[in-house]
């Protein structure tokens, strides 16, 4: 044997043991994954809100619980060489060869890299022992042939509804089943009259598996009508009296709400992940990639296509962050890259006052916010550790601020900023900026919105505590989410109480309150300071929202909670409900 061929023998063998540890605890991983995804028609044709919640819950939890059984695992194997650079080349080596060819080749890619960093603690990502973007452009897009069920029009829209719907995969029974298609073929020829386009439709191709959330169930497809695409999304609901379809959507503003990155991520039975995403994008053509992945509950691949489209952004020659537009805030250092729809933010090192509370704390909120229910008013969040990038890619005036205020979490060495963690959020318009350049009747209509965000987040629980507008944004579709998460907490653990009668004149001009405040106190009569503006806005705001400033409103919704009732927040406007009764 020639001096070195042993230890290759020894590197292989560990090599391809430790890769097909982690292609079985992948495999592990996905089966459950998709299992739980399967209970979710049962739950919704039995009613069981939650049960569903509890599925959502658990399935968040799935990945993380597969990467550290599978460290652990690896730890046990590799012994000694578990940071062996040369095992993990030939790991890869093996790990590309066996994951060629399957439908969900990314996933195992972005699994891959998540044991890997775990556990060699990289900084950046390693093509030696990662998979990097060269990696995941070799893999073949599929074509998404296979991801639908085509319905070709014999008898008017009528029949064709009734045989995509008599198609679906529910044992439960419809309400007034051909009265719904009756009403939702009228209002599927009323939004194709409306658009302008031929009312003659080529044929209808349907996802044959439901999307599930919540309380709701979705069809989702689309129209070829001549060289044109139309989505086609039937939501379903399901009450005592039986499923029926709550409304028609045809436009992809519509369905890109419902997918939006505000929303909790849905149920759906798939064996090729990758083939519903690309018939997804043509229903959602401006509708990221990874928002689509994430919105599959596939959060984890969905970063990783987030890091390859900034990777793109940041190789164009000018491409440089800046500090993010909007009030500086007093926890995270925020910036952005202006041709990207991405904010980044990174918890600072000191918190100035009156805030109180820690990096820990902080880092709760955001694990409370994926775990929850968004519906919605919360912007998601990808959190990242290891980051490095370009020293030149930085704006001089914005790393002077990330070296002063986060220099626990960034630091330069030679031409590179490496990050140890950070948070991304889509970006949108901060709310006060955009009330200070919108006309009135726009701006009247995104206060009212202000105020339905709070009370959507009050019916799933949430308070959001600091309620200034500059914690609130407004998206490419006008609707206003919230996004500053240091203050929120569950509604069930305020005390929202009166603010006691003054005992003397002089306690009205005090500086101080006159009467004993607990840390989870909270008094509503205060937020008409910051909640209700001058002039019209505000006048429109207190006819509409008045109640957020009574405590009747928020022990009223405690109660709610504390009485287990699940609410749904539809992801469409009423006025598209087919039965608004």
């Amino acid at each position: 044997m020639k001096p070195g061929a042993r230890a290759d023998v020894v590197n292989d063998s560990a090599s391809a043991a430790a890769s097909e540890a982690v292609l079985a605890a992948f495999d592990s991983y996905h089966a459950q994954f998709k299992l739980v995804a399967r209970r979710a028609r049962h739950r919704f044709e039995t009613r069981d809100w939650r049960g569903a919640q509890r599925d959502a819950t658990e399935r968040l939890e799935l990945y993380r619980q597969f990467v550290e059984w599978t460290v652990r695992d690896l730890q046990r194997i590799l012994g000694a060489r578990t940071g062996d650079m040369a095992v993990w080349a030939g790991m890869k080596r093996i790990f590309t060869r066996e994951a060629t060819g399957r439908p969900d080749t990314e996933l195992c890619y972005t699994f891959f890299n998540s044991i890997s960093r775990r556990l060699l603690t990289t900084v950046g990502i390693n093509a030696d022992v990662g998979f990097v973007e060269e990696d995941f452009e070799r893999i073949p897009l599929p074509g998404d042939g296979d991801s639908f069920q085509r319905y070709v029009p014999e008898a008017g829209l009528v029949d064709l509804l009734r045989r995509i719907l008599g198609s679906l995969p529910l044992t439960a029974s419809f309400r007034d089943f051909e009265g719904d298609v009756h009403l939702a073929a009228r209002a599927l020829r009323e939004a194709i009259a409306s658009s302008g386009g031929d009312s003659s439709i080529d044929s209808a191709e349907v996802v044959p598996a439901l999307f599930f959330r919540n309380k709701g169930a979705y069809v989702i497809g689309r129209l070829r009508m001549g060289g044109e695409v139309i989505p086609l999304v039937l939501p379903l609901v399901n009450s005592a009296e039986g499923i029926g379809i709550d409304a028609v959507l045809t436009t992809s503003d519509e369905a890109s709400v419902v997918f939006s990155f505000t929303r909790s991520y849905f149920h759906v039975e798939t064996e090729q992940p990758r083939a519903l995403i690309e018939f997804l994008r043509t229903i959602m053509p401006l509708k990221p990639l990874e928002d689509l992945y994430t919105a599959l509950g596939y959060n984890k691949h969905g970063k990783t296509e987030l890091y390859r489209a900034l990777a793109r952004h940041l190789a164009a020659p000018l491409a440089r962050f800046e500090e993010a537009e909007g009030d500086k805030g007093l926890v995270m250092s925020v910036f952005a890259l202006p041709s990207f729809n991405v904010v980044f933010k990174i918890i600072r090192d000191r918190f100035g006052a009156p805030k109180n509370t820690t990096r820990q704390a902080v880092m709760d909120k955001y694990h409370l916010v994926f775990v929850r229910d968004r519906v919605g008013r919360l912007a998601d969040a990808h959190e990242f550790e290891g980051l490095d990038f370009p020293l030149d890619r930085f704006h001089p005036s914005l790393l002077e601020e990330l070296l002063s205020e986060t220099a626990g979490s960034v630091r330069v060495e030679a031409d590179r900023v490496t990050v140890r963690h950070l948070y991304t959020e889509r970006r949108v318009v901060p709310l006060n900026l955009f009330l200070r350049h919108a006309e009135e009747p726009v701006a009247v209509d995104t206060i009212l919105d202000f105020g339905q965000t709070i009370k959507d987040l009050a019916a799933a629980n949430i308070f959001t505590g600091d309620m200034l507008l500059k914690n609130f944004g407004v998206t490419r579709h006008g609707r206003v989410i919230f996004y500053d998460y240091d203050e929120l907490c569950l509604l069930t653990e305020c005390n929202f109480r009166e603010i006691p009668a003054a005992r003397h004149e002089e306690d009205e001009f005090s500086g101080e309150p006159w009467f004993h405040v607990g840390e989870r106190d909270v008094f509503p009569q205060e937020f008409r300071s910051f909640m209700v503006l001058p002039g019209r806005m505000g006048s429109a705001f207190l006819e509409a929202h008045g109640d957020l400033l009574t405590v009747e409103f928020w022990r009223r919704m405690q109660k709610m909670q504390e009485a287990g009732e699940v609410i749904d927040i539809f992801p469409y406007a009423a006025s598209r409900r087919l039965r608004r009764d």
